[in-house]
C-alpha cells in the first residue's frame, strides 16, 4: 500500500479528545436539544438551537457547551498544536463574536484545542471578562486543560481569569486517568514495584516545562531526553543524589522497547490532561492521589502492605492539630508524602511569606523505606519548592532526628540511631499512616507509635491511624499500659470501614499527647465514631458525595478546640461522640470509641438493637478476642 509522504494529522482525534475529557470532567455531553439535562451540543447539533442558528447559520464548533439558558461555551479544534493560536482565534472570530451579537443569548467562555493521537494536545481558555477576552491563568500560567463544571462556576462566580486556588477536578477523572495509565504500565510489563518511580520520573521531566517530542522512534533516545530532564531537575533541587531513584531504565531487552517507548507517550499525553505541573503547584497532591489508584486498581497493596492515606484525610488531621509555621512535623513512613502536603498547605494559608520560608526549609521531616515510594514523596516537595531537603530514605527506626541550629534557625538533623535514645528532640508534631503489619513482619503498628514518640519533644501532639485491634486486643495490654504510663491519650476515632477501600480493614484514629502521664481521674478524652466521611462507594469505587453523611467534617471544630483546650465544651450525642474519663479499672486498657460511647436505647428498635451486638460480637470473634467476648457476654447477662 501506497502513502503520501506528508500525511495530514485529522481532526477527527481532537473531536474525540474533547467529547471523551469533557465526560471525565463531569459534563453530561448528551444532545441538550433531545435530553434535557444534556450539555453538550456537538457539531451540528448546535443549529438545532434556534437562537445558535440564528447566530452562527451554517457555521459549527467541534463543540458548544451550554453553562445555563442563556451562557454558552464555545470549543474549537485545530489538528496540529502549533495552530493553537488558530483554534482560539477562530472560536472567538468566527462563533463567540457572532453569538455574542444576540439580545438572547451570550457566549462567556471559548476554548482552542490543538493536536492528535500522536503529538497530544494542548488548550488555550478564555473568559470574557469586562467585555474583553482574556487567556485564563493558573498561578500565572495558562490553563492548559479544558474546564470542570465547578472551574468554570468559580471562573463566573468570581469574575476572575487569574488565581491560585483553584476547584479540583472531580474525582471520576483522577479514577479515570488512574486506570488508563495503570493499564498502559501493566500492558508494557512495567513491575508493580518500579511504577512509582515511572510516574515519578515522567512527572518531574514534564516539570521543566520544555517540549518532549513523542515522534523520536528510538526508545534509547527518548528515555535519554527525558532522563536529561530529570536530572536537570534535580540539580536545580539539590537533591541529584535521588536520580538513581527516579531515573527511566531501558528495558534490558529490544523485544520491549517498542511498548516501553508507547506506554511512555501514552502516560506523557495522559498525564497533560491533567495539567500536571499547575496542579500540583496550586497544593492538590496529585501523586499521592495517583498512587493511591494503582495500589488499589493494580492489585499491589496488599502484598507490600501500604496503604495510603486518603487526602481528605491528612486534611482533616492537620487541621484539627492546628499545625503552624513554628511547628516541626515528621511522618516516619510518608508514602508519597501526603501528611507533610497537607501540613505544607495549611502552614501556607496560615502564614506570612516569611514564615512559610521558613517552615519548608526547616520544619518537614519524612522517612520513607521504599526507594520507589520516596521518589513521589520528593516530587511533590520539588513541585512546592519545599521540604525536600529533609526527605530520607530508608528504615525510620535506624535514624534520629537532632534538633540543631542552622543559619540561626533552629531545624533536625538525621542521625544514625544505633540503638540510641535521642536525647535532642525537635519534632513537636507527627502525623502517620504506619504499614499494616503482615503477620510475617517484626515491625508491629505499635512500634511506629513508639518511635514517633521518641523524636518528640514533650507535649509535642501524635496522630496515628492504626488497625482497631492495635487498641484493643489482649495481646496489647502491657504496650497499652505503658503507652498510658508516659504519655496522655487525647482522642480516638473510629474511622470508616471503608476507608482504605478495597482493603478491608477498621482503622481507628488516635491523638496523644508526648511525655504527659495520663491522669485517669482528670483527663478527659474525646471519643467518637466519625465512620462516614461523605464518600459512597459507586461501581466498586468510592466516590465523594456532598450529600452524605460526613461525621468526619461534623467533629473537626470541635474536635480542633479539644485539642487545644481538654476543658472545651464538647456536646455529647449518644452513638456518635462522647467526652469520658478513662475507666481506670478496664483491666484490658481497651482503648476504643465503641467501649464509651453512649447508647441510646430507647431509640433502637429491638431489630436495630440486635443486629448492633450481633455485628460487635461478629467482629470481636474475627479478631480472636475470647477475653473479650466474655466480658461482654458477662456484662450485657
Amino acid at each position: 500500500m501506497v502513502h503520501s509522504p506528508n500525511p495530514k494529522n485529522s481532526e477527527v482525534d481532537a473531536y474525540s479528545y474533547i467529547k471523551e475529557e469533557l465526560q471525565k470532567l463531569g459534563w453530561n455531553i448528551r444532545n441538550p436539544a433531545r435530553v434535557p439535562e444534556g450539555e453538550v451540543y456537538k457539531q451540528n447539533e448546535a443549529l438545532a438551537n434556534k437562537y445558535l442558528k440564528e447566530c452562527l447559520v451554517r457555521d459549527m464548533p467541534e463543540a458548544i457547551v451550554k453553562l445555563n439558558e442563556e451562557e454558552f461555551w464555545v470549543i474549537e479544534s485545530k489538528r496540529d498544536k502549533k495552530d493553537i493560536d488558530l483554534a482560539i482565534g477562530k472560536a472567538k472570530d468566527q462563533y463567540a463574536d457572532k453569538i455574542n451579537k444576540s439580545r438572547c443569548i451570550k457566549c462567556v467562555v471559548i476554548s482552542g484545542v490543538a493536536g492528535n493521537d500522536i503529538d497530544g494536545f494542548t488548550v488555550i481558555n478564555q473568559y470574557l471578562h469586562k467585555n474583553s477576552w482574556e487567556t485564563i491563568l493558573f498561578n500565572n500560567k495558562r490553563k492548559d486543560t479544558l474546564l470542570s463544571k465547578e472551574q468554570i462556576a468559580y471562573i463566573q462566580r468570581n469574575k476572575t481569569i487569574n488565581y491560585n486556588e483553584f476547584p479540583d477536578f472531580p474525582e471520576e477523572k483522577y479514577l479515570s486517568s488512574a486506570k488508563v495509565i495503570n493499564e498502559t504500565l501493566h500492558n508494557a510489563g512495567i513491575n508493580k514495584n518500579k511504577r512509582a518511580r515511572f510516574i515519578a520520573g515522567l512527572i518531574l521531566s514534564l516539570s521543566v516545562g520544555e517540549e518532549i517530542s513523542l515522534r523520536i522512534k528510538n526508545t534509547e533516545l527518548l528515555i535519554k531526553n527525558i532522563n536529561n530532564l530529570i536530572e536537570q531537575k534535580l540539580k536545580e533541587a539539590k537533591k541529584i543524589n535521588f536520580y538513581p531513584f527516579i531515573n527511566l531504565e531501558v528495558p534490558p531487552s529490544e523485544e520491549n522497547h517498542i511498548k516501553y517507548r508507547q506506554a511512555i507517550i501514552d502516560i506523557l499525553k495522559e498525564l497533560q490532561t491533567l495539567d500536571i505541573q499547575n496542579a500540583m503547584a496550586s497544593g492538590n497532591d496529585i501523586l499521592g492521589k495517583f498512587y493511591e489508584k494503582f495500589l488499589k486498581y493494580g492489585n499491589g497493596a496488599k502484598e507490600i502492605g501500604i496503604v495510603l492515606t486518603p487526602r481528605h484525610l491528612t486534611e482533616f488531621a492537620v487541621e484539627v492539630m492546628d499545625i503552624r509555621y513554628n511547628d516541626y512535623v515528621l511522618d516516619p513512613c510518608c508514602g508519597t508524602g501526603g501528611f507533610l502536603v497537607s501540613a505544607f498547605d495549611y502552614v501556607k494559608k496560615h502564614s506570612n511569606n516569611n514564615q512559610l520560608e521558613r517552615f519548608k526549609n526547616n520544619g518537614i521531616f519524612g522517612i520513607e523505606q521504599d526507594d520507589e515510594v520516596v521518589a513521589l514523596a520528593l516530587v511533590n516537595m520539588i513541585f512546592r519548592g519545599d521540604g525536600r531537603n529533609n526527605m530520607n530514605e530508608g528504615n525510620c527506626f535506624q535514624k534520629n532526628i537532632l534538633k540543631v541550629i542552622k543559619n540561626s534557625i533552629e531545624t533536625g538533623r538525621f542521625e544514625k540511631r544505633e540503638g540510641k535514645p535521642n536525647e535532642d528532640p525537635v519534632i513537636t508534631k507527627v502525623l502517620m499512616n504506619p504499614p499494616f503489619a503482615l503477620k510475617t513482619s517484626q515491625e508491629k503498628e505499635s512500634s511506629f507509635i513508639d518511635y514517633g514518640l521518641s523524636q518528640m519533644e514533650d507535649n509535642g501532639l501524635l496522630f496515628v491511624i492504626v488497625p482497631i485491634s492495635v487498641m484493643q486486643e489482649a495481646s496489647g495490654v502491657n504496650w497499652r499500659k505503658g503507652l498510658l504510663n508516659n504519655n496522655s491519650l487525647l482522642a480516638v476515632l473510629t474511622l470508616p470501614e471503608e476507608l482504605f477501600y478495597p482493603i478491608g480493614v477498621h482503622t481507628i484514629g488516635v491523638f496523644l499527647k508526648k511525655g504527659v502521664p495520663h491522669d485517669f481521674a482528670e483527663q478527659r478524652v474525646f471519643f467518637a465514631k466519625a465512620n462516614t466521611d461523605g464518600f459512597k462507594k459507586r461501581k466498586g469505587e468510592r466516590i465523594f458525595d456532598s450529600e452524605e453523611d460526613n461525621r468526619i467534617a461534623k467533629i473537626k471544630m470541635e474536635l480542633k478546640s479539644f485539642l487545644a483546650n481538654q476543658g472545651a465544651d464538647v456536646v455529647n450525642i449518644p452513638e456518635f461522640k462522647q467526652i469520658a474519663y478513662l475507666d481506670a479499672e478496664d483491666e484490658n486498657y481497651e482503648l476504643v470509641p465503641e467501649a464509651y460511647l453512649q447508647t441510646d436505647y430507647s431509640t433502637l428498635r429491638k431489630d436495630d438493637f440486635e443486629e448492633t451486638v450481633r455485628q460487635y460480637l461478629s467482629y470481636l470473634v474475627s479478631e480472636g478476642d475470647i477475653k473479650a467476648i466474655e466480658s461482654f457476654i458477662k456484662e450485657k447477662s
